[in-house]
């Protein structure tokens, strides 16, 4: 199976997932590490069915907060690598100022050499809160912008170059270094998450994908236009194929069922939000989708991002953010099995069949 951006004519389905916020369990206990093997071992098992359902691909979550346990995502996918031959791996996202670029750029070729060159690395800052909490330091605005863009600039070169230096503020490297596994894709697949002008053009600039889960359709497609100008500036040609829109997604046989099933999954978003804040980490971030909710919904924690209905009306619900945005590839999280099952055999097709894919 080519890339995720492979094939422009196309409509994809990328699944992810965050390990633990798919318990049915109402009140787990989550330091339990009983409870988070399981937890492991479903997100595994999951990545199986997707591959057997025909999703396009499968990303994990990193978080570090009780209740999602998905603080290392590339461990949880070097154990789906090998249980999968055909399906896409990738972050949603891995989370660059905790680690070394080099580091991460290593486990990446490492990723794509286990999968049999099927890995894609989704990169992000994080949530400043979260990943200060992970650190065990403060860490200030200024220093966690410029800490990203330098881990940006050494992932890349990393990436793509061999006995190379860098003369970074953060991460400097002096003697001529060639990553120890490389990928086995000539160029490595990534996905920059967020969505500010600045890392919309830095993306664009280097070819890279671009994942979005804040704002509205018409300031994504307003996004993915600047993008795909500032792409061609640097001649790279890109288009809705490289921008993926995260939706969640309720759906069952009937309106109700299908608003259950939203309800269950947020109220299990909603107990992470709680971990999230409690502690001494920082409130709640403004600029992250999967973070806002829908104020205007009967449920006080239902994802502003959240569709919900029956097979038909999701249909309607993502074909309308597919024309409204531009985006070519869709990242869905339904909370239950059956919601899986029911929406790769009813939903996927009739958008494939409408989409031309």
């Amino acid at each position: 199976m080519g890339a995720l951006s492979d094939g422009t004519d196309t409509l994809k389905f990328v699944h992810t997932y965050g390990a633990g916020l798919h318990s049915r369990e109402r009140d787990p206990d989550v330091h339990d590490p009983r409870w988070q093997r399981r937890q492991v071992d479903d997100f595994i098992e999951f990545t199986v069915l997707a591959e057997e359902l025909g999703f396009d691909g499968v990303t994990v979550t990193e978080h570090h907060a009780p209740l999602m346990t998905c603080p290392s995502p590339h461990l949880l996918l070097a154990a789906a690598a090998v249980r999968t031959s055909r399906i896409r791996l990738g972050t949603a996202v891995t989370v660059l100022p905790l680690y070394s670029p080099l580091r991460v750029a290593e486990e990446a070729g490492l990723l794509d050499l286990l999968s049999g060159g099927r890995f894609e690395l989704g990169l992000g800052r994080g949530i400043p809160g979260e990943a200060q909490v992970a650190m065990g330091r403060e860490l200030g605005e200024a220093e966690l912008k410029r800490a990203w863009i330098e881990g940006l600039e050494l992932v890349d070169l990393a990436l793509t170059q061999r006995e190379f230096t860098f003369d970074g503020e953060f991460f400097p490297v002096t003697r001529p270094t060639t990553l120890a596994t490389r990928p086995l894709q000539d160029r490595l697949p990534v996905w920059l998450g967020g969505s500010s002008a600045e890392t919309m053009g830095f993306a664009a600039a280097r070819g890279w994908n671009i994942m979005r889960n804040f704002g509205s359709d018409q300031e994504h497609r307003d996004a993915l236009d600047a993008y795909v100008k500032t792409a061609a500036e640097h001649g790279h040609t890109r288009s809705g194929a490289n921008l993926m829109v995260e939706r969640f997604v309720g759906v069952a046989a009937t309106e109700e069922e299908a608003e259950r099933n939203l309800v269950d999954l947020s109220r299990a978003f909603g107990a992470f939000r709680a971990f999230y804040a409690a502690g001494g980490r920082r409130p709640i971030p403004a600029t992250d989708g999967e973070f806002q909710v829908d104020h205007s919904a009967a449920h006080p924690t239902r994802p502003a991002i959240a569709v919900s209905g029956t097979p038909e009306q999701v249909v309607e619900a993502l074909q309308q953010t597919v024309d409204r945005t531009g985006a070519r590839r869709l990242l869905v999280e339904t909370f239950t099995l059956e919601e899986t099952r029911l929406f790769a055999r009813e939903v996927m097709p009739a958008l494939r069949e409408r989409n031309g894919g």
